[in-house]
């Protein structure tokens, strides 16, 4: 992967967006978590809409808890994935839609799937280089509790909840890693000093939202 992609920039500002962001936590690679042992246990999501002459902020996120599984979470994105529009993601661990796409399912999450696709038109899929600045909140990995002697081939892929990132924690986190991309994703459009450009102005409503949050920085 680059370490920054031109066209993010050339396909220009969208005052309707929404950014995700994930957390993903190690694990046994004889588990066979997809697609890279690596497991999703949670999405945070910034929704930005044109509200008249404003903009308006809608945080949300989905976090694994007691029961759930990984396909619990990508079913609760493909409720929120629009039809159309402009997604935002920041490399975590390797390209999200790329992830998203091992994960979903076609007859389940078709939307998702439609999305990740299209990493050249309405997903903007930042590498590492436009994000170098900001960082995601780290966790323990998932440790292998297999039996000894257990052989590769009869790995439990087991995800005891207490050992999972604490749910409600994650949630903040994530609602805040997915501002955080959204800003560095904006902030690549109008000069410092075009204070009428969209995206500036979509910049400035984002402070005074964040200003009325507790949960967020």
């Amino acid at each position: 992967m680059s370490l920054i992609d031109l066209s993010i920039e050339a396909r220009g500002f969208a005052p309707s967006s929404i950014a995700l962001a994930v957390r993903t936590i190690g694990a046994c690679p004889a588990a066979g978590h997809r697609p890279d042992a690596r497991i999703l246990c949670g999405i945070g999501m910034l929704t930005v809409t044109r509200d008249n002459d404003d903009y308006r902020f809608v945080g949300d996120a989905r976090c694994l808890g007691e029961d759930d599984t990984v396909n619990d979470l990508i079913n609760w994105l493909e409720q929120r994935i629009p039809a159309d529009g402009v997604i935002i993601s920041w490399d975590n661990w390797g390209s999200v839609p790329r992830r998203l796409q091992a994960l979903a399912d076609l007859a389940q999450h078709p939307r998702i799937l439609s999305a990740a696709g299209d990493v050249a038109g309405r997903w903007r899929d930042m590498p590492r280089g436009h994000t170098w600045h900001v960082r995601q909140a780290r966790a323990p990995h998932m440790p292998c509790i297999c039996g000894p002697g257990t052989s590769v081939t009869r790995c439990d892929a087991a995800m005891p909840t207490v050992l999972l990132p604490d749910p409600a924690t994650t949630a903040v986190e994530l609602i805040n890693e997915a501002v955080a991309g959204w800003q560095c994703w904006a902030r690549l459009f109008g000069d410092f000093d075009d204070a009428s450009h969209p995206a500036q102005a979509a910049l400035r409503a984002l402070g005074r939202w964040r200003a009325n949050q507790p949960g967020t920085r």
